[in-house]
């Protein structure tokens, strides 16, 4: 049974290598977001501040997972070999390079899947944008100039901080951000 089992593991070697990728970006996703995801609440680092937790992440799990991969030397091997009795063919390096690519990319997407359904990010980055004509007290917006409604919005992440109840509510707020996210 026991040369069964690991003659199974051996063939699905790759599958249950994506799989244990896949949990442990999920896990990282989710830790990240719980423990240490602070919105700064000011309009002009909002956005910038989501994005990079959005996209840098991701980007490092996608290096580390082409770092990683052991088809690397392969590659490298089959890039710079000699001429021989065998032409060079561009389709074997595309080949293994996606099939490399394809592996990699399994932590990042999952990465942005869980960032983006959980919503914080989303909410952090998109605040100042949502529309409070439409979901809002919407005779009280025009009378405010354009700076104090988005420092107002950029606080909406935050209930300890958010102190624009006024013009909108929160919950209404975050609802429909969270609704777009996912």
């Amino acid at each position: 049974k026991f040369r069964m089992t690991f003659q199974f593991l051996q063939s699905n070697q790759e599958s249950f290598m994506n799989g244990i990728c896949s949990i442990m970006a999920l896990a990282s996703a989710q830790m990240y977001s719980a423990f240490d995801f602070n919105c700064p609440c000011l309009p002009g680092y909002n956005v910038a501040y989501s994005a990079g937790i959005l996209l840098a992440p991701p980007l490092v799990l996608f290096l580390l997972g082409l770092a990683m991969n052991s088809n690397v030397s392969m590659l490298a091997e089959e890039w710079k070999r000699p001429p021989g009795r065998r032409a060079e063919d561009p389709a074997v390096l595309r080949c293994m390079f996606c099939s490399m690519a394809q592996r990699a990319l399994i932590a990042p997407v999952i990465w942005v899947a869980v960032t983006l359904l959980d919503g914080k990010c989303f909410l952090c980055a998109l605040c100042t944008a949502v529309p409070v004509t439409m979901l809002g007290k919407g005779s009280l917006a025009p009378g405010l100039p354009r700076p104090e409604l988005t420092r107002l919005l950029a606080r909406v992440p935050r209930p300890e901080v958010c102190d624009g109840d006024w013009l909108l509510a929160r919950e209404v707020a975050v609802r429909y951000l969270h609704c777009i996210s996912q």
